[in-house]
């Protein structure tokens, strides 16, 4: 009889998500999609540990993170302490991951700098207050 171990299905959980994540973002963006799949692993795989690093453990933060990167670069948190301090409070990761990603709105933008990224996390944030915790 075969035993799978409870980490064992959470590897296994985990590397399905990253190949979604994966064949969603070369779906869906044709520069990830042109990128060799080498390339689109390993930024994967660098977009995950990042996301870990930052504290983001679900897959929809981990997801949102790796739209992030895609667009501005893995590590583009470290644009603005601000985000960087946000990332590392005890505030929901729901709260985190919806100021991150107006953060990452704002820097698309054609008149964009990470003082206005900070304001549109400081717009977010204040919003986004009944969802709980209050944070930097």
């Amino acid at each position: 009889m075969t035993r799978i171990f409870a980490d064992q299905m959470q590897d296994v959980g985990a590397r399905a998500f990253r190949e979604r994540l994966r064949a969603s973002l070369a779906r869906n963006d044709v520069d990830f999609a042109a990128m060799p799949p080498a390339a689109q692993h390993e930024f994967i795989a660098a977009s995950h540990e990042q996301a870990r690093r930052l504290g983001l453990r679900s897959e929809q933060a981990e997801a949102a993170y790796a739209l992030g990167a895609l667009w501005l670069g893995v590590g583009f948190e470290e644009a603005s302490p601000l985000l960087q301090k946000l990332l590392s409070t005890s505030v929901p990761e729901v709260r985190k991951v919806h100021a991150m990603s107006e953060w990452v709105r704002d820097q698309l933008g054609a008149n964009s700098a990470p003082q206005s990224g900070d304001e549109a996390l400081r717009k977010s944030f204040a919003l986004t207050a009944p969802w709980g915790v209050n944070g930097p």
